[in-house]
């Protein structure tokens, strides 16, 4: 198994950072229209990740599309080659992924990574860990809160990936991070019937 620092789809890694250049910085604006603020930072073998993304959907719903990390496949083949249970006991399910991270280069695009989450519905929160991955040691937090006029919903996404052998350069590495949590939200985005406006870059419009 090869990969890169996920929660879905198990490699991430674009933006150039070096060294713990990135440390210490603040949430700025998302660069795709999926992230509305990001911050990722490295420190020394570990990496730091949070991404916040507003859905126009309620809290129930959207947890809901987060709880079926199995049906990724299903929903948007090209990104996600298999996805499968492979067990599940109460509010824990362990789940097999291949994805597909174009950011990647050949040889690494394809990345299979096993993952348990722990679903705690009253608190709209997953948490999800890999397991016996040889690349890093991942843990990521899923927390949905209702948006302020109670019709929408912010998910704010943390995640630590501790690197056990790195195998690409950093610029990589941020790249498929933000990759492999934008794929997620499609495939949440899919199964809402969400439509995102396209992001307005600096100076159009």
């Amino acid at each position: 198994m090869r990969t890169i620092h996920g929660v879905v789809l198990g490699a991430l890694l674009a933006g150039a950072i070096s060294g713990c250049g990135g440390c210490g910085g603040g949430d700025v604006a998302g660069p795709v229209k999926e992230i509305a603020t990001e911050s990722i930072t490295i420190d020394g073998d570990t990496w730091h990740v949070r991404f916040v993304t507003h859905f126009d959907a309620p809290v129930d719903k959207v947890y809901e599309a987060f709880t079926h990390p199995e049906k990724g496949h299903d929903i948007l083949p090209d990104a996600v080659l298999q996805s499968s249970v492979v067990s599940e006991n109460g509010n824990v399910k362990v789940v097999d992924i291949v994805g597909r991270l174009e950011i990647l280069p050949p040889g690494f695009k394809v990345q299979t990574l096993r993952n348990e989450y722990t679903f705690a519905p009253d608190q709209k929160k997953i948490t999800s860990r890999s397991i016996d991955f040889k690349l890093a040691d991942i843990n990521s937090e899923l927390v949905f809160a209702p948006s302020a006029d109670g019709k929408g919903t912010t998910l704010t996404f943390t995640q630590t990936s501790k690197d056990k052998a790195p195998m690409l350069v950093e610029s990589l590495q941020k790249g498929a991070l933000r990759e492999t949590y934008v794929t997620q939200v499609k495939i949440a985005d899919k199964a809402l019937g969400i439509q995102r406006p396209e992001l307005v870059k600096s100076g159009q419009g």
